[in-house]
């Protein structure tokens, strides 16, 4: 496919993504100007389909907080016929993580007027469907909002959130003083081992997600025994979204999750004098976000029954 790729923006550098994470060169970007769109000349009638898809940021671009932006509510007259049905296939991308799928979807339809599909909808963590080696593990979960029904969606059957595991072994979790467990409660080794760790977006609490994770990676997911010496290759970490910061309403831009990576990648480095790897990072802008959309791009196109090949990729953003 030839991509026509206008970055979304600059992905934070990763001190080490192993696997089909995003690959040593960054994103594939071309110079060339996207091509304007004027009147509805420009796009494929039932005679002729579309050869190109477009992949289009939500978050600033096509939507403000809760208020359509007025251009992208005309650009989408042009690309909508009079049956709401769009003339190219087209997928939306955000960063966000703490909605499910299909509830993004519902919401996109209300602000743009035309059904949108589920699988239309890329949120950061979506690129995840593909790691279906690490589907049968049971992970251990970070982020926050539908954490258990996002991770069973993307294909992984066993998990267990930060609470759960603080649950089980509450006197790992020290920092705040209300948490400490009055008393001490008796080890437990009947809890079965972390095989990986997924991290969907920022916790609410840092400091037990940090210290919690940590906890899994140094033992091997075996937090209620320890190991005198960290493995390495550690368990595979796969992350999502990172954004180092974002604007809301604030006047100042606010911590993302890349700040919360940037931290565990930080205390994972001073603890074990080693880098912390990812086996999978994704989120807009990585080039894994970008190979996951052609893939809908193209699901989208035969649905519809437009044989002709998907041959351009327009990231909007």
């Amino acid at each position: 496919m030839e991509r026509w790729i206008c970055p979304i923006g600059n992905p934070k550098p990763s001190p080490c993504v192993r696997g089909p994470g995003r690959p040593e060169g960054g994103d594939e970007a071309l110079p060339s100007p996207l091509p304007r769109l004027r009147g509805r000349s420009r796009l494929p009638s039932v005679q002729s389909p579309p050869t190109f898809g477009f992949l289009l940021d939500i978050d600033g671009v096509l939507v403000r907080g809760h208020q359509v932006i007025p251009a992208a509510r005309e650009a989408f007259r042009r690309l909508v016929d009079p049956q709401g049905q769009l003339w190219v296939p087209v997928v939306f991308v955000t960063n966000v993580g703490n909605i499910l799928q299909c509830s993004k979807a519902q919401e996109l339809s209300a602000l743009l007027g035309f059904q949108v599909e589920p699988d239309q909808v890329i949120l950061s963590h979506s690129p995840m469907k593909l790691f279906s080696q690490h589907h049968d593990k049971r992970m251990l979960v970070s982020g926050q909002g539908p954490l258990v029904e996002n991770a069973r969606a993307l294909g992984f059957k066993h998990v267990v959130t930060v609470d759960e595991l603080r649950a089980a072994f509450p006197v790992l979790d020290m920092v705040d003083l209300q948490r400490r467990p009055k008393t001490t409660p008796l080890p437990r080794n009947d809890f079965p081992a972390i095989e990986g760790v997924l991290l969907l977006g920022e916790p609410v609490r840092w400091e037990t997600s940090l210290q919690l994770i940590m906890d899994i990676l140094l033992s091997d997911g075996n937090p209620g025994t320890g190991l005198a010496m960290a493995p390495y290759p550690h368990l595979p970490v796969l992350a999502s979204n990172t954004d180092l910061l974002w604007m809301a309403e604030a006047k100042m831009p606010r911590f993302g999750h890349g700040t919360f990576l940037l931290c565990l990648e930080a205390i994972y480095r001073k603890v074990t004098g080693r880098e912390l790897c990812y086996t999978g990072l994704m989120g807009k802008p990585s080039l894994l976000t970008y190979q996951y959309a052609e893939g809908l791009l193209a699901r989208q196109a035969a649905r519809r029954g437009w044989a002709a090949p998907i041959r351009s990729l327009y990231a909007v953003g």
